[in-house]
């Protein structure tokens, strides 16, 4: 696959990870608390794998910050309307997991 198209995958990856890790910290169902957890570890090894196919540049991170961010603000909006949390949380957690993920590259 090509660069572009990993981009969109890894952003959709991510946003995926952070609307998980604002349920965890968010949710009105304390009971999910596990299976968020484990959806995060689940995510997060895959965006390790896809990110370590490709080099990064800061236009690149840039491109996938977006697209976590749309993906992100897509399914709260249709999946978890319910769950209240600051809006400027997301973008922080987007940052730190790109961090994480590109920086975790061997």
């Amino acid at each position: 696959m090509g660069k572009n198209r990993i981009i969109k995958i890894l952003g959709n990856v991510i946003g995926n990870i952070v609307v998980h890790k604002i349920l965890i910290k968010h949710t009105n169902k304390p009971e999910s608390l596990n299976h968020l957890e484990s959806e995060v570890d689940a995510y997060r090894d895959n965006a390790l794998e896809i990110a370590n196919e490709f080099n990064w540049n800061k236009k690149d991170l840039e491109e996938i910050k977006s697209e976590a961010l749309k993906k992100f603000e897509k399914d709260m909006k249709k999946y978890y309307s319910d769950v209240k949390f600051p809006s400027n949380e997301s973008d922080k957690l987007i940052e730190k997991t790109l961090k994480e993920i590109i920086m975790n590259l061997p």
